[in-house]
C-alpha cells in the first residue's frame, strides 16, 4: 500500500472510531505511517507539534537535532576545571493574534526532558518573560516563526575580562570532528583547538579593546572599539588587518552583521562631533558590505529586502518579505534594540529630515514606523507601529 493510501485509509478509520468528535485521535495512527511522517518533517517546530501529542508520538518523533544545544567541555585558562561553550539557535517570532509584537531570542528545552501531553487541537508552546510582567506562555501554533542562525555562549566563565566567543568547526566535508575556539577577554584574544586541547594567547595587532567575534566563510571575524576589523585563518593561526575604511571627523562604532553564508556587512554609527562634544541626536549609519577577495570594505546605500536587527543578543539579518504588509517592518532598513530609551525608529537610507544642512546620503532615523522596546533580556521583545512620525 502506498504512503498516500495508508494515510487515507487510516483517517478513514480515525472517522469511525470517533463519529461524535469533530477533531479525530491522532494518537490512534498506527506506527507505520508515524515513522513515514516523521521522516518527512522539515520544519523542527512541526516535529515539536507531534511529539506533543502523547506518549507513543513521543517516542517516534526524536526531538529535533536543530533545537538541541550542542555543547563542548573545554578546560579552563588554568586546567583547574571546565567550561561549557553552548550552541544556541536564535529565532524571531511574531504573534499572529498580535501582529505587532516581535520577539527574538534562543529557546530551551524545559526540564523534565520530555514535554507533557497537551490536549488538542496539538500544540507546544515557548515562554516569554519580560520585565515587570508576569511570563506568559505563548503557543507556536499562533506564531510566524523565522530561524535566525545561532551563537555560542560559553557557560561558568564569569571572568570579569569574558566578553563574547565564536567556534569554527574543521574538515566537516571529510567527517573530521575537530573545532577551533576564539575567545575574547577584552584586551586579549586565546585559541583554543580540539586537538591541542590547549588555550594559547594569540599575538597581538592592536591595543584596542575587542568588541565582538564573528564567523564567515571558514574565518574568525575580529572587531575592534577604534574601527580596526581582523581576519583570523583557525589552520594557521594568522591574524590578517582589513584594509580599513575612510575615517570621518566624529566618534564612530561599528557592528558586523552576517547574511548566511553570502555576504558580510560594517555597520559604522557615525557621531557628529564640534569641539569634543559627540552630538548623539544626530547620529548616522554607513553601511559597508566585505569585498572577500580584495579585502576591503566597500560602501552601499542598499541592503536590499534585509532588516539588519543589532543588539545585546547578537546581530542578525532576515528578510522583510516574510512579514505581511502593513506590520511596520519593511526592508534596507536597521534596527538597534540595545538603546538606553525604550523608543526607537529603523534607519534607512536618503532620509529627508527637513533640514538643509543634513546629507542625505546616508542611513538615519526614518519616521515609517515607530519601535517599543519593551524587553532586551532574556529575549528582546520589540513592538512595532506602523504610520508616519517624526523623529526630528
Amino acid at each position: 500500500m502506498s504512503d498516500a493510501s495508508l494515510l487515507s485509509d487510516s483517517v478513514s478509520k480515525l472517522s469511525l472510531l470517533s463519529p461524535s468528535v469533530s477533531v479525530p485521535d491522532w494518537s490512534l495512527l498506527p506506527e507505520e505511517l508515524l515513522h513515514i511522517i516523521s521522516k518527512k518533517l522539515d520544519d523542527c517546530f512541526d516535529a515539536l507539534h507531534a511529539r506533543s501529542v502523547c506518549t507513543l508520538w513521543r517516542s517516534i518523533f526524536p526531538f529535533p537535532s536543530y533545537l538541541s544545544r550542542t555543547r563542548y567541555s573545554l578546560p579552563t585558562l588554568d586546567n583547574k576545571g571546565t567550561w561549557s561553550l553552548e550552541k544556541i539557535p536564535l529565532f524571531l517570532f511574531r504573534n499572529r493574534a498580535l501582529a505587532s509584537d516581535f520577539f527574538l531570542g534562543g529557546i530551551r528545552r524545559d526540564e523534565p526532558e520530555e514535554e507533557e501531553e497537551l490536549p488538542s487541537p496539538i500544540q507546544c508552546s515557548v515562554k516569554v518573560e519580560i520585565p515587570d510582567s508576569d511570563p506568559r506562555l505563548m503557543n507556536l501554533l499562533d506564531c510566524q516563526i523565522i530561524p535566525l542562525g545561532h551563537q555560542y555562549r560559553m557557560i561558568g566563565c564569569n571572568a570579569k575580562e569574558y566578553r563574547n566567543v565564536a567556534l569554527l568547526p574543521l574538515n566537516q566535508e571529510e567527517g573530521g570532528r575537530d573545532y577551533v575556539v576564539l575567545l575574547n577577554f577584552t584586551k586579549v584574544l586565546l585559541v583554543f583547538r580540539s586537538f591541542e586541547m590547549r588555550w594559547r594567547r594569540l599575538e597581538a595587532l592592536t591595543t584596542a579593546t575587542c568588541e565582538a567575534l564573528f564567523t564567515f566563510r571558514g574565518k574568525f571575524y575580529a572587531i575592534f572599539i577604534n574601527g580596526d576589523v581582523f581576519a583570523f585563518d583557525p589552520h594557521f593561526l594568522e591574524l590578517t588587518p582589513l584594509k580599513p575604511l575612510e575615517l570621518v571627523n566624529c566618534g564612530s562604532c561599528n557592528d558586523l552583521v552576517q547574511c548566511g553564508d553570502d555576504e558580510l556587512f560594517l555597520v559604522e554609527k557615525i557621531i557628529p562631533r564640534n569641539d569634543e562634544v559627540l552630538y548623539f541626536s544626530r547620529l548616522t549609519l554607513r553601511v559597508c558590505r566585505l569585498d572577500v577577495e580584495a579585502g576591503q570594505w566597500v560602501v552601499v546605500t542598499h541592503i536590499g529586502d534585509r532588516v539588519f536587527i543589532i543588539g545585546d543578543l547578537g546581530n542578525v539579518s532576515c528578510s522583510a518579505k516574510e512579514f505581511p504588509d502593513g506590520c511596520g517592518v519593511s526592508g534596507n532598513s536597521v534596527l538597534y534594540t540595545h538603546k538606553p530609551w525604550n523608543e526607537t525608529y529603523f534607519y534607512k537610507y536618503g532620509v529627508h529630515t527637513g533640514r538643509e544642512e543634513d546629507d542625505l546620503n546616508c542611513w538615519r532615523y526614518s519616521g515609517d514606523s515607530l519601535v517599543t522596546i519593551l524587553s532586551t533580556s532574556p529575549v528582546v521583545a520589540l513592538r512595532v507601529e506602523s504610520g508616519v512620525f517624526n523623529p526630528y
